[in-house]
């Protein structure tokens, strides 16, 4: 589990107790993390606000029966994923959306470094997406709980419903994947930086 966090065992304490600004700082703090995440797990970006809004009117409504928690993030990121499975239309299936920004661009201080930095992300960046895409939907998902959002193994196993090994058998499995087609495109970029 993430490390205790004093703050959000405040800020969650106060909201059980009824304090608005408490809850107001909660949703303004976690709702852009729970829309990026919800985009994971379905491309339907209207379920994904919905549930979004469905969790929060239920938790104001329910403050004072929640249990605690030091972690709010883990808490909202099970309850979402876990309405959204329950509202999500069959016909859908699990459908995800490739990953995006898993690669930021790097600062350096030559304005021609910069642009020179900038288009090798661009290509870099694109290769880790087509990459990405290629990965099954529940590797994909698991890769985003780890790095994007941090979580260990075990609160993956509980957000995403499934055992402590096949969290770590999605995870290595889409490390290998990444690793093995990256490979692939890199090769094919010397190729055409070669001949060009």
């Amino acid at each position: 589990m993430q490390k205790n966090n004093s703050n959000d065992t405040f800020l969650w304490t106060a909201f059980k107790k009824g304090d608005k600004k408490a809850f107001q700082v909660i949703y303004q703090t976690y709702v852009p993390a729970l829309l990026n995440y919800g985009s994971k797990i379905t491309t339907d970006a209207s379920l994904v606000e919905d549930c979004i809004q469905d969790l929060f009117i239920e938790l104001w409504k329910s403050s004072q029966r929640l249990n605690d928690t030091s972690s709010i993030k883990f808490y909202l990121f099970k309850a979402l994923r876990n309405k959204i499975n329950r509202n999500q239309s069959p016909k859908n299936g699990f459908t995800m959306l490739p990953l995006e920004g898993f690669m930021t661009l790097l600062k350096t201080s030559a304005e021609e470094e910069k642009i020179i930095q900038r288009e090798t992300k661009v290509f870099q960046l694109q290769y880790l997406n087509e990459a990405l895409d290629l990965l099954p939907a529940r590797q994909r998902e698991a890769i985003s709980l780890r790095y994007y959002h941090n979580f260990s193994n075990e609160e993956i196993t509980q957000i995403m419903g499934i055992n402590y090994n096949s969290v770590c058998k999605f995870i290595h499995a889409a490390l290998k994947n990444l690793k093995e087609n990256l490979k692939v495109a890199v090769s094919i970029l010397y190729f055409l930086v070669a001949i060009g």
